[in-house]
């Protein structure tokens, strides 16, 4: 059994899902002795690791090269890699960048920003059989301004885009579903009425699972203010504890 499948059937018993991000193998090995359930690669790495303004620079050279990096670290954790911007336009190309991720061994599971001007692409990859987490709601990839960072489904309309793009990629086999910065309410309906399990960032406390970047927990984030522990003084380990139990 892969270690995907293993952590959907613990999923189907009742087990809450923690995602952390990490770039290098020793956080990898760290959290895995925590027991992360996920180490998620992801192309916040622009702004946490290079101290970019954005996702957008990320390349998937530099995704590879951290995902080895975790990868040495990990060997019961699921690992998880970002596509980043400009690496899955049409889906030739995401199909070959998916491949070079998941076929090499570096990654169980694949995770694209998706809306609906991209869902062909990712119902392609789920035929294709990519191990694909579906991340939608709030799209660093796309986002332009600062108008962009915000809470999304809010209005009716939008709430009902959101919603059924998520049951149509629950529908379509995608494994794990990803809100970011989905509105709570939205948040919970779209995770009670999914079978995937629907982990989260910024959508409230009501769903399968959590997400959390690494630099986030530490208070230390380049471009961003710590939302889980800001002035609280206590050791990284704790705060992984800490962490984990919002998901209970």
């Amino acid at each position: 059994m892969s270690k995907l499948n293993k952590l959907l059937k613990q999923y189907k018993c009742g087990k809450k899902i923690s995602c952390i991000t990490a770039y290098d193998a020793s956080m990898s090995k760290y959290l895995e002795s925590l027991g992360v359930d996920i180490m998620l690669v992801g192309d916040s790495l622009g702004q946490v690791i290079k101290g970019e303004r954005t996702t957008h620079n990320v390349s998937l050279d530099e995704i590879i090269y951290h995902a080895k990096c975790v990868r040495s670290g990990v060997k019961r954790s699921i690992l998880m890699a970002d596509l980043p911007s400009n690496t899955y336009e049409t889906k030739n190309i995401a199909y070959k960048n998916a491949l070079k991720l998941s076929s090499s061994g570096l990654a169980d599971l694949i995770k694209i920003e998706i809306d609906a001007n991209n869902m062909d692409i990712a119902h392609y990859l789920l035929t294709k059989k990519i191990p694909l987490c579906a991340h939608i709601g709030l799209l660093p990839q796309t986002i332009r301004s600062k108008s962009g960072y915000r809470k999304y489904g809010k209005t009716k309309s939008e709430a009902k885009k959101l919603y059924d793009i998520a049951i149509e990629l629950d529908q379509a086999g995608a494994p794990i579903i990803l809100l970011e910065c989905i509105e709570n309410t939205l948040a919970k309906r779209i995770s009670k009425n999914c079978k995937a399990p629907v982990i989260g960032i910024g959508s409230g406390n009501g769903l399968d699972g959590q997400v959390a970047v690494i630099y986030d927990l530490l208070g230390i984030s380049f471009n961003k203010i710590d939302m889980f522990t800001t002035n609280e003084k206590k050791s990284l380990d704790k705060k992984i504890i800490n962490f984990k139990k919002r998901l209970q």
